[in-house]
Order: structure tokens, then sequence, then C-alpha cells
């Protein structure tokens, strides 16, 4: 015999329950005082009973007290809490961090699909930056080496323009080397708190064998968008999304994507069981309807209750009218499920709520201060993310601290302690470095200096094939020269490939 399937329903305060019993107990009693035969059985004989009951007319068909009763039922269980889907924290990322390691190869100049391979995929990337408005994209170009273009970033604006420059000239060397590109990938991934996803958007694998990708992507999920009409091309099989000329290879993508990404989310935060009980609100707001009928007293109490109770409000304040019916809480959930944040901060009166809801607002300075009255381990989190946000990195590094001495298997603390950590360090040694930026280089030599008087006083620096590999060569042209974003991602990947030994990740 086969075992039960386990439904995954169940109620998140079951103890509601128990206001069904006066409820039932109350119904009965009223039920056997409408019982006429009942309460005057004993009294009148039955043969005579039969004909002193007056029946009531047919035109009254639904009892009031049916209708309260059934209210009344439907709003003890929607107050229980009926249950049976889970969802992440609201405080999580909802969008997957996504690296796309694009091919800029010869072989993309292939005109199979228009305009070229290689335009198609950029029209490709670029829908799909639309599609994941808000979400953290970052950029990598390979052929016979592999470059970080632009790492995770949720500006599309700053991926655009590089992305529109890349081009197999650019490129130090021609080829297909995918495995050095995937391992890039899923080395500027390795700091995220959970796994991401790699996108693969080329024409094909070349020589590499698909088998061998999925070790080196690691925990990250791996997704090829194959942009070549040539069906013998090489691919990943099951994971590979053939391109089309709608936008429904872009709808496959960002399914696959996200539903990975949540699985992965799930992991490493947890999940919890989400609250349906509102879904009783349209029954109960259907009986309410009936209670208008001739001789039902019920509604004439609801109405004069409502006048009552508006006649204290503006007819013109609307939200003095909606909190007639739901609390401060309910209301600041129905802004923060529409995209409302600020006013979901303003209407919550929960601080674990208001302080998530400016979070989601950007108002990171908000969200601190409401965090900071919620003395439990979930809110010294979000005090340390949004202190992060903030970049009072001390104060957040800080915090994580205080987590791990309480829980120290906690990974999501010591997750972000790290990039936290990170964080400082690199704005540290900006810091130092502005402080140097005075300084001559150190690889030029005086010699290697002019000015043009032409210029206004500018300075013009000569750079030589020799030393273009060096970083302060590399620094002063940089910085000193105007230039566009296809003549600088040749010169860094240059330097990139001459200084970096092969089959190293860039």
């Amino acid at each position: 015999m086969h075992d039960a399937v386990a439904l995954p329903f169940h109620l998140l305060r079951p103890w509601w329950l128990l206001g069904l019993i006066p409820v039932v107990a109350i119904f009965a009693v009223l039920l056997w005082r409408q019982n006429v035969r009942a309460q005057w059985g004993a009294v009148i004989a039955p043969h005579l009973l039969d004909h002193l009951i007056v029946q009531p007319g047919r035109g009254r068909s639904v009892n009031p007290l049916y209708l309260v009763a059934a209210g009344m039922v439907l709003g003890i269980v929607g107050m229980s809490g009926p249950a049976w889907r889970r969802e992440l924290p609201p405080f999580v990322e909802d969008k997957a961090p996504l690296m796309v390691v694009l091919a800029v190869g010869s072989s993309m100049n292939g005109t199979d699909v228009a305009p070229s391979r290689l335009e198609r995929a950029k029209q490709k990337i670029g829908d799909l930056l639309g599609a994941r408005a808000g979400a953290r994209t970052g950029l990598i170009a390979y052929a016979g080496t592999a470059h970080l273009v632009m790492p995770l970033t949720d500006d599309r604006a700053v991926i655009e323009p590089f992305l529109a420059a890349l081009a197999p000239g650019l490129m130090p060397t021609d080829g297909k080397n995918v495995a050095d590109a995937i391992a890039l990938a899923a080395a500027s991934l390795a700091t995220e708190a959970v796994a991401g996803t790699i996108l693969l958007v080329a024409d094909d694998l070349g020589s590499t064998d698909p088998g061998a990708l999925g070790p080196v992507a690691g925990r990250n999920n791996l997704v090829m968008l194959a942009v070549s009409a040539q069906k013998s091309a090489t691919s990943l099989g099951a994971g590979t999304v053939e391109v089309s000329i709608d936008g429904s290879d872009i709808v496959r993508l960002e399914r696959r994507i996200e539903s990975r990404f949540q699985a992965a989310e799930g992991d490493a935060f947890g999940t919890q069981w989400r609250d349906e009980g509102f879904w009783l609100l349209p029954p109960m707001a259907l009986l309410s309807l009936l209670w208008f009928r001739r001789g039902t007293t019920v509604a004439w109490a609801i109405a004069l209750a409502l006048v009552m109770q508006a006649g204290q409000a503006r007819a013109e304040d609307a939200s003095r009218f909606t909190s007639l019916w739901l609390t401060p809480d309910q209301q600041g959930r129905l802004a923060f499920d529409r995209g409302d944040y600020k006013s979901a901060a303003r209407l919550f009166a929960d601080p674990m709520w208001r302080g998530i809801a400016a979070y989601r607002a950007y108002d990171f300075i908000a969200a601190a201060e409401e965090f900071s009255r919620v003395e439990t381990i979930e809110g010294k989190f979000a005090l340390g993310n949004a202190q992060a946000q903030n970049h009072a990195f001390e104060k957040a590094i800080s915090i994580y601290d205080e987590i791990l001495k309480v829980e120290p298997g906690n990974g999501a603390a010591k997750t972000n302690r790290a990039i936290v950590q990170a964080a400082l360090d690199a704005r540290e040694a900006k810091r130092r470095k502005q402080e140097q930026s005075d300084a001559p280089p150190p690889d030029l030599k005086p010699d290697e200096m002019r000015v043009d008087p032409k210029q206004k006083g500018g300075k013009t620096i000569k750079v030589s094939p020799q030393d273009i590999t060096t970083a302060g060569a590399a620094e002063a042209w940089m910085r000193q020269v105007q230039t566009t974003p296809a003549d600088f991602l040749k010169l860094k990947f240059a330097i990139q490939a001459a200084a970096t030994p092969a089959g190293t990740k860039r």
C-alpha cells in the first residue's frame, strides 16, 4: 500500500479555532429558540400544535442567522492563518545575481543570425537587462582569453556602453576559451551569499566538453543562449535556450534564472509560511451582500455602525476610512505588496516591518533607525545590512560580530561580514591611493613626459609598447587620456593578457 502524500496545509495560529466553540454554542441556542415546535411541544398537544404553528412565507429563503454564523466561521478560520505555500523572508534580495559571459571571437561575426551573431547577442543581453531592472548583473567577454568587462552592478546604464563597444578586434587573441570565461564568472560570484547564474551567450562551445563546464561553474546555475542557426553546434544540451526572433527566449531565461535562485535562497536563508487567510475575505464579502434583504436587521446594524464611524472622519480622508477596516500593519502590508515602500514604511506599526519597507525604499538611514529598536537576531542582522548600505562599515562589522557571538554558526552573518570587510579594505586602499595620487608614477621617467603649450598646460604621457603592461603606465594613460569605451577595453584586455599567465583567470 502506498503511503499517503503529506499535504503542506496547516494553520499558523490554530488556537483561533477555539473561537468556533462559542460560535457553535450560540448558534445552536438561537437555532433552538427559532424552532417553535421544540419550544411548545411540551405544553401543547402534538395534534393541536400542528394547526397552531404559522409557517413563514416562502419569499424569505435565507435565514440571517445562517449568514452571521457562516461569516463568523470564515473570519475565525481566516484569523487562524491557513497556509500551504512558503515564501522567502521579506528582507532577502528577490533578484538573482547574473554574470553574462559573451563570446566575442571571430565566429560571432557570422550572419546566419541577422544582423550578425554578435549584434543579436548584444540585443538579447540588452533585453534581459531591461527585464531584470534593479537586479545585479555583470559582464565578461572572451575569445582566446577571458576578461571581466563589468563587475556586478544594478545600473544597466553602466554596462550598456561597454556592451555596445565589444567587438572581435578588441580581443588580444581569437579563440573559444569557454572554460576560463566560466571560471572567471564563478570567481566573480564567489562572494555572493547564495549561488547565482552564469549565462553563456555564444554560437557554440568550440572544442570544450560541455560536461566539463558544470564543475567549473561550481554552485552556480549554468545556462546558455545559443546565437547560431546551425543545429549541429555544440551546446549545454538541456541547459540551452535557442535564440528567437521574439522575446520568448528572454522569458525562458528569466524563468530559469529566478527559479534556480529562489531554490538557492531557500536553502541559504530558509523560508517561511505565507498566511493565506486573506483568501477568505471575498466569500465573507459575498455573504454580507445577502444581508441587505427585506426583513434582515443585521444589515441595518452594520450600516448604522458604519455611519457612526464615518461621521467622525472627513469624507475626503480615504486613509482614515481604510483605518476602519484594516490595522496599520495590514495597511502597510498592502502598500508593501504593491511596491509602494515609502507609504508602507509610514503605515507599518511594527518597527521591523517599518525598517524593511524603508530599506526597500533605499532610505537606509531610516531603516537603521527602525531596526535599532528590534532586539532580536533578525533585527540586528537587518541593522548590520542597513549600516553597510550607509557605508558605515565599521558599525556593520561590529553588529555582525555581536550576532556571531550569540550564533557562531550564522552563515548569513559570516558571509555579509566578509563582504563588508572587503568593502572596508577596498575603501581604505582607495583612500591611501588617492593620498599618493599627486606623486609621479614610479615606472615613468622624466623624459617620458612633455608639455604641449597648445593644450593650455595639459600633459601628454608617452607610453611605449614595452611599458604598456606596467601598472603605473596603464594608470597614467587611463587617467590622462580621453578615450572611447572600445579603446579603454582594448588597452585593458591587452594589459591583462600580457600580464597574466595563460590559463589563469582574469
